[in-house]
C-alpha cells in the first residue's frame, strides 16, 4: 500500500508540474535559403588580401606618416627610420668624391704634360708610366666612391618604408621611438589592403570540394544578422587544400582539411569590417545525367 501511495504521489507531482517556459534565442541561427546547400565559414578581407608591412632594415622609428583609416597612394611614405648615421656617411663620401675629382684633374694634367713631349726619348719610361697609371688610379677611385655613394643613398631610401599599393591603413603597431625589427612579426608593423572592393574567403570541407562550381549561386550572412544576406560573385579557387583554421565551435576537429574559395561582396551601405566572420551558403546544383 505504501508503494502504491508513493507511485500515485510521484505521478501526480509530475503531471501537476508546470511546463518550462520556452526561451527564444537572442539571435536566430542562420538558415540557408537554398533547398540543398554547402555551408562554410567566410572571413572578410580586402581585394588585395591583408598586407603585413615590414621593414628591410632594422632601426629606431623616427616618424610615422599615417594613421589607421588613412587612404594612401602607391609609393606614399608610411614611416621612416633614424637616418643620421647614413646621412653622415653620405656627407663623407660626397667630400671624398670632390677630393678624388681634384686628384684626377691633377693627374690628367701631369700626364698631358709628359704625353705632349714630341721626343719621347727625353722622357724616362718609368716617369711616363707613373703619370699614366696615376691618372687611371684616380679615375678608378672616382668610380669606387661613386659606387659607395650610390649604395649609401640606396640604403637611405630603404630606411623609408613606402606603401606597396594604393589602399587603406587597417592597423598600425609602430610609433616614433620604437625599434622596428626585420622578419616575420607576430604583430606586423602596419597592416593595409585595397578596400576598393571586399572579398570573402570561404573554407569548404574537402568532402564537398568537388560539389562547388564557379557558377553555383552563393550568399553570405554576417554573424548576428541572419535575416539579411548578400549575394556573392565567384572570383577564384585556391586549389591548395589546407588544414582548417576558422573553427565554428570550440570542440571542432582541427584536422579537417578545407578548400578555400574567394568571392566578391557587392558594394553595400552596411558597416562590415575586415576579419569579420560570415556564414556562407553555396547552392548545390543537382547534376544532370
Amino acid at each position: 500500500m505504501i508503494a502504491i501511495v508513493c507511485a500515485i504521489f510521484a505521478i501526480a507531482s509530475v503531471l501537476s508540474r508546470p511546463e518550462a517556459e520556452k526561451h527564444q534565442p537572442l539571435v536566430m541561427p542562420p538558415k540557408a535559403s537554398y533547398e540543398s546547400a554547402i555551408a562554410g565559414i567566410g572571413i572578410l578581407e580586402p581585394k588585395s588580401e591583408v598586407i603585413s608591412i615590414g621593414t628591410e632594415l632594422p632601426g629606431v622609428v623616427r616618424e610615422v606618416y599615417v594613421q589607421v583609416g588613412d587612404k594612401v597612394e602607391k609609393g606614399s611614405p608610411l614611416f621612416s627610420l633614424d637616418q643620421r648615421d647614413i646621412d653622415a656617411q653620405i656627407s663623407i663620401l660626397e667630400s671624398s668624391l670632390i677630393i678624388a675629382e681634384a686628384q684626377l684633374a691633377d693627374a690628367s694634367t701631369q700626364f698631358a704634360i709628359i704625353n705632349g713631349v714630341e721626343d719621347k726619348r727625353a722622357i724616362a719610361k718609368d716617369d711616363f708610366n707613373k703619370r699614366k697609371y696615376a691618372k687611371q688610379i684616380a679615375s678608378a677611385k672616382i668610380q669606387e666612391i661613386q659606387a659607395q655613394l650610390k649604395q649609401a643613398r640606396t640604403t637611405k631610401e630603404r630606411m623609408v618604408v613606402n606603401a606597396p599599393i594604393a589602399g587603406t591603413i587597417l592597423e598600425s603597431n609602430i610609433r616614433p621611438g620604437e625599434y622596428a625589427s626585420i622578419g616575420t612579426l607576430s604583430n606586423p608593423l602596419i597592416i593595409m589592403g585595397d578596400m576598393e572592393s571586399v572579398h570573402v574567403r570561404v573554407e569548404i570541407d574537402e568532402e564537398n570540394a568537388t560539389k562547388v562550381q564557379p557558377s553555383n549561386p552563393a550568399k553570405a550572412m554576417a554573424r548576428g544578422k541572419p535575416d539579411k544576406s548578400y549575394p556573392l560573385t565567384f572570383v577564384r579557387f585556391e586549389p591548395y587544400v589546407k588544414p582548417k583554421q576558422n573553427l565554428a565551435t570550440a570542440g571542432q576537429r582541427v584536422d579537417t582539411r578545407v578548400l578555400r574559395i574567394i568571392y566578391k561582396l557587392p558594394k553595400i551601405e552596411d558597416r562590415l569590417f575586415v576579419g569579420q566572420q560570415m556564414d556562407v551558403y553555396i547552392e548545390e546544383v543537382a547534376k544532370v545525367e
